[in-house]
């Protein structure tokens, strides 16, 4: 059984990446927040077991910043192809679907201390459902997976069709996209993205609670990049 667990990313750059943080930082401090995002992502990704990692970059030429940001890991790298995330996404469940993984999923970065056991689920619910959804809080959807097969190649586009992108209608429009298209869903817990100030608050009182459980590595560049701009210490 082979499954591709793919990350979309952004190169972290000022004023491009979580600009709905401004309201409390500075451009730079929003894009350093962000690639403490996306690093413990990754940290969370690079332990799911039995999954092949891949990083989808986004802009076309952000390439050689992300690896810069990420530190250049081990994984491997694909472009983001589309004019907007629908159409990103549903290319890229083409292509994997095409180059015949068995179970696919894609993860965004704005989840940095998503438990790592939802993705686990997700991977293992694929063997009883054709899609896997993981709602977010904001009426988005943190997590999107399908697995192989004749029918899902055959509806995966419709799933991205129509959809009110950047609003709190994806996540509803997308279910009902794969019940029309005769599809069986599976809906992991309910998650948070990090995208406005008042969830910067949340995610370091989240993090004060896992350390008082013993949780010392869960979101720990995020942890670092939230006292960098509570000191003033991000550049802008």
């Amino acid at each position: 059984m082979s499954n591709a667990l793919v990350l979309f990313m952004k190169a972290p750059r000022p004023g491009t990446v979580k600009t709905r943080l401004t309201a409390r930082v500075s451009p730079g401090a929003a894009a350093a927040l962000y690639r403490a995002f996306i690093l413990d992502t990754l940290h969370i990704a690079q332990g799911i077991a039995g999954a092949s990692l891949y990083v989808a970059w986004a802009p076309e030429d952000g390439l050689a910043d992300l690896r810069s940001a990420l530190g250049d890991p081990d994984v491997k790298w694909t472009g983001q192809r589309g004019g907007h995330l629908g159409e990103r996404l549903s290319n890229a469940f083409a292509e994997f679907l095409q180059n015949e993984w068995d179970k696919t999923v894609v993860l965004g970065g704005d989840s940095p201390l998503l438990p790592r056991a939802y993705v686990e689920e997700a991977f293992e619910s694929l063997d009883r459902h054709d899609v896997v959804l993981g709602p977010a809080e904001d009426g988005g959807y943190y997590l999107i997976g399908m697995r192989r097969g004749v029918k899902v190649a055959c509806r995966c586009a419709r799933l991205f069709e129509s959809i009110h992108w950047g609003t709190g209608r994806v996540f509803r429009q997308t279910r009902a996209a794969i019940r029309a298209s005769g599809l069986t869903c599976h809906e992991l817990p309910a998650w948070h993205d990090v995208d406005r100030p008042a969830d910067l608050d949340r995610v370091a009182r989240e993090i004060r609670a896992l350390r008082a459980g013993g949780d010392l590595s869960t979101g720990r560049c995020t942890e670092s990049a939230l006292a960098a701009a509570g000191r003033g210490g991000i550049p802008a």
